[in-house]
């Protein structure tokens, strides 16, 4: 015996449970054979009872039910008898229902709520309040951008870089004094680019071709306008994270009144106030560009100094202000028949240079050419008032880099040139000569 069980019976005892188990396996494996074909299997001769007849086909109505659930048909006939039919149709119902739910979520209908379906319910219905807010922060962020848009002086440009399309705000036609008819709709912005400002406006090429990367920008350049003038801009553009489509948003400022300052202000640090001409720092500058540019080309330029005769008998006699009108006079007449390669500034009161590059060997001849015609040009007195006061300038004279490469003694050398010019007389001009024979010559007869 084995704990109080005689060995036969216990040997029957296992035989009934295991052809249990065997049984339960078959079933189990039927069911799954049921729910998981592509077609209904005939029922196994074996299962010819009535209970089991009940079973399968309450298994082939689940499974018909199921496939048409999943493909989205909640419309059709719900076949099995009983508990399994009543069950079927009430899902049925369910879904039927959720999926009309979810249709009115899709139209903007958020007061949706699921009441059954247990779990599934409280999913749903959160899945419900979340989409609501996040519709309500979209429509929030849409009014603020559309009134930013709407405030903002600035113009908005939306670009559809792959469908060659863009969008312009109001704000953008009015800066750009452009109607819809008149704005490029082919994003061809480089032929409304000032041609000087090719370069800075190279982006726009580089983004709006086929295959451009889209990358933050910001440029200043003038666009031509609908009226035919150019106006100062700063586009900054932003690329608009897409999968399928390439697109940037750019803003454009109008920095017409900055760019006008900020010339002013370079003006005012490179320029005269009174002549116009270049100051002696803007001087300076140019004079290092002509000399580095003779070191390479091996031409050489002249360097002139001219300074007023009696200047001052001017300014005591007349006042400061016809002083002032003689000295713009004298910067007009020293601007006749400039090269662009030539230079004149004004470093002083009644002191003047200029700067005329000119080819190697011949920078005496063409000193005296240019200082004839210098000469020649202050003919015409200058009317002070009733007085017509006749203007004389005397004229130092160095050679670069004859006499010297040094730019400081290149000064020195025409500033003595110039005070030896004065002291022989009014216009006259001398020429430095390294071995101190300076040579003079009187133009005026």
């Amino acid at each position: 015996m084995i704990a109080g069980v005689p060995v036969i019976e216990r040997a029957d005892l296992l035989s009934t449970e295991l052809n249990y188990v065997m049984s339960v396996e078959d079933d189990l494996k039927l069911i799954r054979q049921v729910l998981t074909a592509r077609s209904v299997p005939v029922a196994p001769e074996t299962f010819d009872s009535t209970d089991a007849s009940v079973l399968f086909n309450d298994l082939v109505a689940i499974r018909q039910a199921l496939f048409q659930f999943s493909r989205g048909n909640f419309d059709f006939d719900v076949t099995g008898r009983d508990i399994c039919s009543s069950a079927l149709k009430a899902l049925q119902a369910n879904l039927r229902h959720l999926s009309w739910q979810a249709e009115q979520i899709g139209k903007g209908d958020f007061s949706q709520r699921v009441e059954f379906m247990g779990e599934f319910s409280t999913s749903f219905n959160s899945m419900a309040k979340q989409l609501e807010r996040l519709l309500n922060d979209f429509r929030s962020a849409e009014e603020r951008w559309s009134l930013a848009v709407q405030c903002s002086r600035d113009g908005i440009v939306d670009v559809n870089i792959d469908e060659r399309t863009a969008w312009y705000s109001d704000s953008f036609m009015q800066m750009m004094r452009y109607s819809p008819a008149d704005i490029p709709q082919d994003l061809h912005w480089t032929t409304m680019v000032h041609p000087d400002d090719s370069d800075q406006a190279e982006v726009l090429t580089t983004i709006l071709k086929p295959g451009g990367v889209l990358r933050p920008f910001s440029e200043e350049f003038r666009l031509r306008t609908g009226l035919g003038n150019y106006l100062w801009v700063l586009l900054r553009g932003m690329p608009v994270r897409s999968e399928n489509v390439r697109r940037f948003i750019a803003v454009v400022s109008d920095i017409s009144a900055h760019k006008e300052t900020e010339e002013t202000l370079m003006r005012r640090a490179m320029y005269d106030n009174l002549t116009g001409l270049p100051n002696r720092y803007l001087l300076n500058d140019r004079l290092k560009q002509v000399a580095a540019n003779s070191e390479r080309s091996g031409r050489p330029f002249i360097f002139m100094m001219f300074d007023l005769d009696t200047f001052k008998e001017v300014n005591d006699l007349y006042g400061h202000t016809m002083g002032d009108s003689v000295l713009v006079e004298l910067a007009k007449r020293l601007n006749v028949k400039l090269r662009s390669t030539d230079t004149v500034a004004r470093i002083g009161g009644d002191e003047f240079v200029a700067v005329y590059p000119c080819e190697p060997g011949t920078e005496r001849a063409t000193t005296e050419t240019i200082l004839q015609r210098f000469y020649d040009s202050l003919q015409p007195p200058v009317m002070l008032g009733d007085v017509a006061y006749q203007i004389h300038s005397s004229v130092g004279v160095a050679f670069f880099p004859k006499h010297t490469q040094d730019l400081a003694v290149l000064f020195e050398h025409a500033d003595t040139a110039m005070y030896k010019a004065k002291k022989k007389g009014k216009n006259q001009y001398v020429i430095y000569d390294l071995d101190t024979k300076d040579r003079a010559c009187c133009v005026c007869k």
